[in-house]
């Protein structure tokens, strides 16, 4: 067993041990998600809230990464509604546009 060198131990690693365990007001608990969750229900509080949770600073890490990636997926929803929407409405006048120049040929 010569031949192999031991292995070097730290003596002191502040990422490791009972230092990097959170204190116990870092912990969350199931009453402040549901609070979290109760809030992103109510129209228009839900971005004020989030907004506050994303760039908080007194906020955690888990509950600024889900207001970042709500904040995201809201982003997401209201571009894809807005492309939608153009698109239903540009075929809506295409077809009022074809009924129209249906019932001026018929009429004359």
């Amino acid at each position: 067993m010569t031949q192999y060198q031991p292995y070097p131990h730290p003596t002191e690693s502040p990422e490791l041990g009972f230092d990097s365990l959170p204190t116990p007001q870092d912990r969350e608990t199931l009453g402040s998600w549901m609070l979290v969750v109760l809030l992103t229900l109510i129209p228009l509080v839900n971005i004020i809230y989030l907004l506050v949770l994303a760039f908080g600073t007194s906020t955690s890490a888990a509950k600024q990464n889900f207001a970042r990636a709500s904040l995201i997926w809201m982003a997401v929803g209201l571009v894809l509604a807005i492309v939608l929407g153009i698109l239903l409405a540009v075929a809506g006048l295409s077809v009022f546009a074809e009924l129209a120049n249906m019932y001026l040929s018929t009429a004359v």
